[in-house]
């Protein structure tokens, strides 16, 4: 049976003082209670060695993006250069290093790799970005899907009214919301839209799928979304958006936009008209949708070799790249990684 999986949005924790790394290590430590699956202390160090090698090496300092992820903890660190280079990181055992050999240094996080179940990064003249998941190992592979994404809000904090999911089998279903305006109410409006898309699950009908998000948004303020589903065996991406979700197909050099609809679901009378879109999948294609918190001219033509990390690495370099400072911003990735080495 298809299940539903999503995340909570992230804190991000600015680092710009010595007193900046005490406050990430005292905020993860709070993220961390009650994540029973971690090893004490482990939480607090890895944010220590993350905030520290921001500090010291990242012009000027940078950030860090927190949230429970399962069982464990998901830290994202992220700044704008100069870069780092390789000889400083063993190569993670299931990854090779990037290309890029920059400057910098940062003996620190052969600490965190050490600590982390899930590690990988990506360094660049234009930053560095770090992706640690601390805990128990993650749950096995859902077959050749990989996915990982970044959620916002609004000043770093509080609630976001974004929310992704996804529900990996042997197709994929995909879906970002953001429901209107911001805070709680936005939030929730947000969390209706994602049960809706639990309760579907398997998703097999996108048309299906937004009319009854329209009915549960009723009883909210109202939203927007995107959704997706992809059939390999039929080499197949079908797409259906209401509003200002934008989302890529990205296939080695070739790029496809989908096409977002205007309206707004649960705030008007009849459903808005929902135009199914449809595209070639093929193996190694990577999704990425993303809400208005991102800005839509977003290109990967500065970022070489950013589709071989992964799918947290690359949402958190486009959140670092296009993000909006005014509104709540979520990056979704979902990688089918069938004939990749």
């Amino acid at each position: 049976m298809e299940v539903a999986l999503s995340g909570s949005e992230h804190r991000r924790h600015e680092i710009a003082a010595e007193e900046d790394v005490g406050a990430l290590r005292r905020a993860v430590a709070r993220t961390a209670a009650g994540q029973h699956a971690l090893r004490a202390g482990v939480a607090e160090l890895v944010a220590t060695e993350l905030g520290t090698n921001l500090l010291r090496h990242a012009e000027p300092g940078g950030y860090v993006l927190a949230r429970r992820a399962g069982e464990g903890i998901e830290l994202i660190s992220v700044d704008h250069g100069p870069g780092m280079t390789a000889a400083v990181l063993a190569p993670p055992t299931h990854m090779a290093p990037p290309p890029y050999r920059g400057s910098g240094l940062s003996a620190g996080l052969n600490v965190v790799r050490r600590h982390a179940t899930e590690f990988d990064w990506y360094s660049t003249r234009r930053g560095t970005v770090v992706y640690a998941r601390l805990g128990p190992i993650a749950p096995a592979p859902h077959g050749s899907w990989r996915f990982g994404a970044v959620n916002v809000p609004l000043g770093g904090d509080g609630e976001s009214g974004d929310a992704w999911a996804v529900a990996p089998g042997r197709r994929m279903a995909a879906l970002v919301v953001d429901g209107l305006g911001h805070g709680p109410g936005a939030a929730a409006a947000a969390r209706a839209a994602i049960t809706t898309f639990r309760q579907q699950a398997p998703v097999t009908d996108l048309d299906r799928l937004v009319r009854h998000a329209h009915e549960a948004l009723r009883a909210t303020r109202g939203g927007v979304l995107g959704a997706c589903l992809i059939d390999p065996d039929r080499g197949e991406l079908i797409y259906a958006a209401v509003g200002n979700i934008t989302g890529r197909v990205l296939t080695g050099t070739r790029s496809t936009h989908l096409l977002d609809r205007p309206g707004t679901l649960g705030t008007q009378l009849p459903l808005p008209t929902v135009r199914l879109q449809h595209c070639p999948w093929e193996p190694g294609s990577t999704l990425v949708l993303a809400s208005d918190g991102i800005r839509s001219g977003w290109n990967l033509e500065e970022h070489p070799h950013l589709l071989d990390r992964h799918p947290a690495i690359i949402a958190a370099a486009l959140h670092r790249e296009y993000g909006r400072t005014t509104d709540d911003a979520t990056v979704l990735v979902v990688r089918d990684t069938r004939g990749m080495a």
